[in-house]
């Protein structure tokens, strides 16, 4: 299987009764190497798969698959739903972080026979808040879920957790997870 196939959408966006609405992929990169990834990828039945990032094994990357519980789902479709959606810019790079590492998530989403394409290069919503640079509140919103999505779904730990930065406390989750 080549690495274009396994970024290719699965099986389950195939069924007749599931569509793909949001689709995540992340691309990371260093001085050494760049890798991209299935983030995360929902489909309207509820179903998700993404790829892992903790403990990869770069002989058997496969995609993970989990249904998102029907709450998470509502919460995803409403903000999805939100005509802010549609109006926001096609990319946010405030450049946080340093000058040899960048990570960039391109985000499509689908709503009936519209598509939107978002891409956050360097996404730090609460860095942002803390230097006074704020994204749109939607463009939280989404990368926020995204990520909570991800975590809850597929119990793979993140570097800050949304309430630990909501909290405050980022300084000191960020060194416990270290």
């Amino acid at each position: 299987m080549t690495a274009v196939s396994k970024l290719a959408p699965s099986s389950a966006g195939t069924q007749p009764s599931s569509t793909l609405i949001l689709d995540a992929i992340a691309t990371t990169s260093d001085i050494h190497r760049t890798e991209t990834l299935v983030y995360l990828r929902v489909y309207s039945e509820g179903s998700a798969e993404a790829h892992p990032t903790h403990e990869v094994d770069f002989r058997t990357v496969t995609l993970k698959q989990a249904q998102i519980p029907a709450p998470e789902m509502a919460r995803l479709r409403e903000l999805l739903s939100s005509p802010k959606i549609l109006a926001l810019n096609d990319e946010y790079d405030l450049n946080w972080g340093a000058i040899d590492f960048s990570t960039k998530l391109v985000i499509t989403l689908s709503r009936e026979q519209n598509r939107k394409t978002i891409t956050l290069v360097n996404f730090q919503p609460f860095l942002a808040r803390r230097k006074k640079q704020p994204y749109p509140a939607e463009i939280e919103k989404l990368g926020c879920i995204i990520w909570e999505l991800r975590t809850n779904v597929f119990k793979e730990p993140i570097r800050i957790t949304y309430a630990a930065a909501k909290s405050g406390d980022i300084d000191q989750k960020r060194r416990r997870s270290w």
